[in-house]
């Protein structure tokens, strides 16, 4: 945004390496600080929340391993085992990380391949606005794109059902797109609540948006077809 890496905004960033994103390294993701003393704050919660800041395989660094009265523990409790906060366990393996090392240098490809099939999609589409909402980048922006939002309007002969339907039916991926109305989801049925406002257009995005695939991997045929399949079918409304 802006010229500048959205990752490397505020104090703390975040990505995923789900096997859908970016880069992956199978599943996990990481946090990115700017200030050391927030890299140990999120180091405790990776580690269980200990309260201890010794890298693994290292001991005592601070001098004081047996030298602490924290809580209600006893004076001398084992530093290495008391914890600050409720944490989780989320430490990468050596494997996954050298995966993620070499998917770094595959980025700018990556990204190159996303803009590519993106455009493509969205030039393929255009004459069908009158029926779908495309995605479009806001000013200032130059995304990365994870998929190609397709929402269908109001006054389409079909609604998303249906066109999901065919595309499947045809072997074209599709997803939801997650968010939307949070609210309806079966989990928060039984949370007490407050709604503020109608939530209009997070129901829009519940009831009528889904995405296609712009995977680096996509050749210019599968984009095509893609393009093809979606064309046959609201042309045949």
């Amino acid at each position: 945004y802006n010229g500048q890496p959205v990752g490397s905004f505020g104090d703390i960033s975040t990505t995923s390496f789900y096997p859908a994103h970016h880069i992956t390294m199978g599943e996990g993701g990481c946090v990115l600080v700017k200030k050391g003393s927030m890299k140990k704050i999120v180091e405790s919660y990776r580690d269980w929340g200990r309260d201890c800041w010794c890298p693994p395989g290292q001991d005592n660094t601070c001098g004081r391993r047996f030298d602490w009265q924290l809580g209600e523990l006893p004076y001398g409790y084992d530093h290495k085992y008391v914890y600050s906060h409720i944490g989780y366990n989320l430490k990468m393996t050596d494997m996954q990380a050298a995966v993620g090392v070499a998917q770094l240098d595959k980025l700018e490809d990556f990204i190159t391949a996303r803009r590519r099939n993106f455009n493509a999609l969205k030039k393929g589409l255009k004459k069908y606005e009158e029926f779908l909402l495309l995605p479009k980048a806001t000013p200032k922006s130059d995304p990365s794109w994870f998929g190609f939002a397709i929402t269908v309007k109001p006054e389409a002969p079909f609604t998303r059902f249906d066109l999901v339907q065919y595309l499947e039916s045809r072997r074209i991926g599709t997803r939801q797109l997650f968010g939307g109305n949070l609210l309806r989801q079966p989990a928060y049925a039984k949370f007490p609540h407050r709604v503020v406002g109608p939530l209009t257009n997070a129901d829009v995005i519940t009831d009528s948006t889904f995405w296609i695939g712009v995977y680096p991997g996509l050749t210019k045929q599968m984009i095509q077809y893609m393009l093809d399949t979606i064309g046959e079918f609201i042309d045949s409304q």
